[in-house]
């Protein structure tokens, strides 16, 4: 630091001499799976409210995050219930795990069933109200906006607008796939139509559904990406992070960190079904997704 600053902003000036090129000094995105906040919202006498898979502690991030750009949340709405929220983010997306209801944002108005998704933009007021006792998934970019000290955009600013994919055109999209050899297994991207250049749902934030058949074992991959992989189709099936093993648990959210060597493996006898959050947007902006196949793991065919 300058020894005699002449200035409040000299006095802020740091000259840091790192201990390499390549030093890190913030603490590793690791491999997690969300037991205790699956647990919690799957309750059937769970009230209605949110449950944040926050790791903003082992982060050392001084709000709630669930990795450095997405914060993920189970939003539970009792029968005849409604909840209510305004999210710090760009957008906010949802899946919806169990139950019917219809949501409320701006002029915007949803109804939904299982395995519906849905996008909106932030910064609104959303309204969520529930036929019977449902169960969502949201997943939102507001860790990206703390970081930079942004509120939402304004709605004439916004880059994001409604989007709604309904679960059966969900299934017909996946079931036209007819050779998953040249993926990582069989999967499509969820993605609107203004924001198709970084195959994004939200400009920061890609989804796509990963589907695998029993007895398939999905090619290991990396990419610079770091994912949420919401578990819709679980018996039988395990993911291998970096040699560690994850078995799925029904609804429950894996985080998988960036560059990590990953895989999913379907030993059950049904399809394996999953909705994966990603900050995909901005490594497609960036230039840099850094997608790559290893070398496949010995535990029988490979998808």
């Amino acid at each position: 630091m300058p020894a005699l600053p002449s200035s409040a902003a000299e006095t802020e000036a740091l000259y840091y001499r790192p201990g390499g090129p390549f030093e890190q000094n913030l603490p590793p995105i690791v491999p997690h799976a969300f037991r205790d906040e699956q647990a919690r919202a799957l309750r059937a006498d769970a009230p209605t409210g949110m449950v944040a898979l926050d790791l903003s502690e082992s982060l050392k991030m001084p709000w709630p995050a669930t990795t450095p750009v997405m914060l993920a949340r189970y939003l539970v709405v009792r029968a005849g219930e409604e909840l209510q929220h305004r999210f710090v983010a760009t957008g906010e997306i949802f899946y919806v795990i169990q139950g019917d209801g219809t949501t409320a944002s701006g002029d915007t108005n949803f109804s939904w069933s299982p395995g519906d998704v849905f996008c909106l933009p932030g910064g609104r007021t959303t309204r969520h109200a529930a036929t019977s006792h449902a169960i969502l998934l949201g997943v939102t970019n507001e860790p990206e906006l703390a970081y930079q000290g942004l509120d939402a955009p304004a709605p004439e600013r916004n880059p994001v607008r409604p989007v709604f994919f309904e679960a059966g055109k969900i299934d017909e999209n996946l079931d036209a796939i007819t050779d998953p050899l040249k993926t990582a297994g069989r999967a499509i991207l969820l993605t609107a139509s203004h924001l198709l250049a970084t195959k994004a749902m939200i400009p920061s934030l890609s989804i796509a559904v990963n589907s695998l058949e029993p007895g398939c074992n999905q090619r290991p991959h990396r990419h610079n990406a770091t994912a949420l992989t919401l578990a819709i189709g679980w018996e039988g099936i395990h993911t291998r992070i970096d040699g560690e093993r994850f078995d799925w648990f029904p609804y429950g959210v894996l985080l998988t960190p960036p560059r990590a060597v990953h895989s999913h493996h379907n030993m059950g006898t049904g399809m394996m079904r999953a909705l994966v959050f990603q900050d995909g947007g901005l490594y497609y902006q960036y230039r840099n997704v850094g997608f790559s196949f290893e070398q496949p793991q010995p535990e029988g065919q490979t998808a």
